[in-house]
C-alpha cells in the first residue's frame, strides 16, 4: 500500500519477502555506524546467510516484517515484530531506517501499519530493549503505546513495554 511521508513523498509499505536479501543487505551497507548500533546495539557490517534467512523468511503471524520502500524501489526502512514464545500477547519489536530518511515520518508510518497487523493477530504489547540515549526509539514507541513502562536494563539499555494504542 502506497502511503506519503508529511512531505508528499510518495512511499510503498508492504511484507518483505524471501527474495528481499540483497535489498536488506544493500540497505545495511549504507547506514551509519550510529544507525547500525542504535538498531542492532553493536556493530555490524553484514548479515549472514543465517540472519537474512530469518529477516526475510517469516511466517507472516508470529514474525511480521514489512518493507518502506522509496519511488526509486530503494529499501528506506524496515519495521518488525516477533511474538514471545512466552506469552502469545507480546511481541519484540525493532525498527530500523536509512539515515537520509531519519525523522521524515518512515518510522511512524511504519509502525501504525506494523500495529495494525500486530492488534489483528491478537498482541497486545510490543517491548523493545534500546540505547537510553536513543530518543528517537523511546518517542516512537511511545506513539505505538497507551502505556509504557521503561525499565533500566543497565550498560546504556533501556527494556521499554507498552500495551498496544486502541
Amino acid at each position: 500500500m502506497f502511503k506519503r511521508l508529511p512531505d508528499g513523498t510518495p512511499v510503498l509499505i508492504r511484507p518483505i519477502r524471501s527474495d528481499d536479501k540483497s535489498l536488506l543487505s544493500t540497505g545495511l551497507a549504507q547506514l551509519s555506524e550510529e544507525s547500525i548500533q542504535r538498531r542492532f546495539l553493536s556493530p555490524k557490517r553484514r548479515f549472514t546467510t543465517a540472519e537474512l534467512r530469518y529477516l526475510t523468511e517469516v511466517d507472516g503471524w508470529d514474525h511480521v516484517a514489512l518493507v518502506a520502500e522509496a519511488p526509486n524501489r530503494r529499501c528506506i526502512g524496515v519495521a518488525r515484530y516477533v511474538r514471545l514464545q512466552d506469552d502469545h500477547e507480546a511481541a519484540e519489536v525493532a525498527f530500523v531506517v536509512a539515515d537520509d530518511y531519519q525523522r521524515r515520518g518512515v518510522a511512524t508510518i511504519l509502525a501504525e501499519e506494523l500495529g495494525q497487523r500486530a492488534k489483528m493477530r491478537g498482541v497486545k504489547r510490543f517491548t523493545a530493549t534500546m540505547a537510553t540515549s536513543n530518543v528517537a526509539a523511546h518517542r516512537l514507541m511511545a506513539k505505538l503505546s497507551s502505556h509504557l513502562e521503561r525499565h533500566h536494563a543497565g550498560a546504556g539499555l533501556d527494556e521499554l513495554s507498552g500495551s498496544l494504542a486502541a
